[in-house]
């Protein structure tokens, strides 16, 4: 697979989308060039040309309008990734996974990395991010105006992509090794999108098992390392009564552990442990809970843990009579 796209300042958009191509194409090559006539002999054409059909990929166009449903514009490595996407994840379960994920598992983490990778590449690329914000944030008065465009300062400081690949373009650099320079973080963005598409796929997975353990009421109780936060702040309607979750931890220990309040507030508990507990292990906290085998509550109140399964569901039912609810 032969693939052309512009010489000169390389950026997220481009990069992303030839790491995405590259590992679904053992024999892929890029061309960097602006020439017409050097870019045609490629097979596809990205990020240059002002053109669009089935082998040009150009978004600079003005008559290239794409957008997601939320509005998003289409930059390259979304086009790419909306493309090649469902191959690329289709290859990761086949190479890289030791599980056969189910079509609908594929499909969620095909929208996972388009929204945790892909938007704001692309936002970022087509300078639509403060603009975006703004709509998301639609401040009514000069107070929320304020915090809105102090939220857009923060965002500016995230080492997001575009900011990885931006630092790549070293001053000084001859096209040669501005040439190996791009490959050099092509290959990079390849390890890391082939990393977050076996985790989209074994989290998407996962929390398919979650929702089917989920019997309702106050407690979730999972026998397996899943994952459960990323179900509870996906599917708000599902989790709406739950509390605490129960699992195991990776020691073979048993955890009992606050549900987030939302997505938006992921670090606030819907159920504080009791504060006479916080920070106490061992005999100290099974003399301040009046149980056995307990293990921890750590010093926030937002997990704890006993040392076996029925030692930890008491805990639980404990921390559901005693512990402190959010209150908004």
């Amino acid at each position: 697979m032969l693939i052309a796209t512009h010489d000169g300042t390389f950026h997220a958009d481009e990069t992303t989308a030839c790491a995405i191509i590259s590992y679904l194409y053992d024999n892929f090559r890029v061309i960097r060039s602006r020439d017409p006539d050097v870019i045609e002999k490629a097979d596809l054409i990205i990020d240059v040309s002002l053109k669009n059909d089935q082998k040009h990929f150009d978004h600079h166009s003005k008559e290239f309008t794409k957008s997601r449903p939320n509005g998003v514009r289409y930059a390259t490595a979304g086009l790419m990734w909306e493309k090649f996407g469902i191959d690329f994840l289709k290859k990761i379960v086949k190479k890289e996974l030791p599980f056969r994920p189910d079509q609908s598992a594929i499909d969620k983490a095909f929208e996972r990395i388009d929204r945790e990778m892909m938007v704001m590449t692309d936002l970022v690329d087509n300078g639509q991010l403060t603009d975006y914000c703004a709509k998301i944030a639609d401040a009514k008065t000069e107070g929320e105006a304020a915090v809105r465009d102090r939220l857009n300062d923060f965002y500016q400081d995230v080492p997001d992509i575009s900011y990885i690949v931006a630092m790549q373009n070293l001053p000084g650099l001859s096209a040669e090794a501005q040439d190996q320079a791009f490959m050099g973080t092509v290959k990079l963005l390849r390890q890391i999108i082939v990393a977050a598409a076996i985790n989209a796929l074994t989290i998407e997975s996962g929390i398919a098992k979650v929702i089917k353990a989920y019997t309702g009421g106050e407690i979730l109780i999972i026998h397996e390392r899943l994952p459960w936060s990323q179900a509870v702040l996906n599917n708000p309607e599902v989790f709406a009564k739950c509390l605490l979750a129960v699992y195991p931890d990776r020691n073979g220990r048993w955890r009992v552990q606050s549900l987030p309040v939302s997505k938006a507030m992921r670090y606030k508990n819907r159920l504080t442990a009791p504060a006479s507990w916080r920070g106490l292990q061992g005999a100290d906290l099974d003399a301040a809970t009046g149980l056995h085998n307990m293990n921890f509550i750590h010093r926030t109140g937002f997990t704890g843990g006993a040392s076996t399964y029925d030692d930890d569901i008491a805990l639980a039912n404990l921390w559901l009579r005693q512990g402190e609810r959010y209150r908004d």
